[in-house]
């Protein structure tokens, strides 16, 4: 594991909460598996995640079956906000557990997703 920490000012991100009411965050944050996702490129707030339990690191939401359905799918959330993905590095990143979002300001949202949070995370109002 490397403990180097790193800061980084992100500007612009898009706001994809419809309101504040009723929201949870994972507490400590979520590690992502900087693997999973493209280097160089910024993992957006709204980004659909979910824990993997070998490794204990958050992957991206997919459609694959033995992933990302909402029996297997532990700790599926959204990113709370922007975090730039450095190859080797597995950035830490707040995970919305409970809100109002926006689902088309989302991203990797789907039926699956929607079934996996379902009572926490509500699309449909």
């Amino acid at each position: 594991m490397n403990l180097q920490p790193r800061t980084e000012s992100i500007f612009g991100q898009k706001e994809f909460l419809r309101n504040s009411v009723g929201t949870e965050y994972k507490t400590g944050g979520a590690t992502l598996d900087a693997s999973q996702f493209t280097a160089g490129e910024y993992v957006k707030a709204g980004t659909a995640v979910f824990k993997d339990d070998t490794s204990g690191l958050y992957h991206p939401w997919d459609d694959t079956p033995d992933t990302g359905t909402a029996a297997t799918a532990k700790g599926a959330g959204l990113t709370s906000h922007d975090v730039k993905v450095i190859a080797g590095q597995n950035p830490v990143v707040g995970v919305l557990s409970a809100g109002h979002p926006l689902e088309s300001k989302c991203t990797g949202v789907n039926d699956k997703f929607k079934e996996a949070t379902k009572g926490r995370l509500v699309f449909d109002i």
